[in-house]
């Protein structure tokens, strides 16, 4: 029984050198880091709203602020490591943490998750195409 060749899915590697690679997996954290919580609120957030005022005596960091970028630093690894199944734990375990708040504001939590989500997993799809051609 003959065989198709599937030389047509896979694609050479466009970067090559162990530091070249190195340089797009750091610029890939970089960018997932920096750009998710502009794209998140883009997308998620009403427009035009002013501002909100910090409170000089709350916090000193936003819990949720924390949980995304934590959150992507662990989907954008998953990604570039090809393990999908992670991911989904990833959206199960926040879904489940969340359960009360999603209650609350299923647009914003559920919303602003699978946007996080998502722009990890196309930062890390480009890079792993970059790096492994896959």
């Amino acid at each position: 029984m003959a065989t198709l060749p599937l030389s047509f899915l896979v694609t050479p590697a466009l970067v090559e050198g162990p530091w070249h690679k190195v340089a797009v997996i750091a610029v890939a954290y970089a960018v997932t880091l920096v750009f998710s919580g502009p794209i998140v609120r883009y997308f998620v957030l009403p427009r035009n709203l002013p501002k909100p005022v910090r409170d000089p005596n709350g916090p000193r960091f936003d819990s949720s602020a924390v949980i995304g970028k934590c959150e992507n630093l662990i989907v954008l690894t998953f990604t570039l490591l090809g393990q999908g199944t992670g991911i989904a734990v990833v959206f199960a375990a926040k879904a489940l943490v969340r359960a009360e708040d999603i209650k609350r504001n299923p647009g914003f939590y559920l919303g602003g998750t699978m946007v996080n989500l998502i722009w990890a997993v196309l930062v890390g799809g480009a890079a792993r195409l970059l790096i492994a051609g896959i």
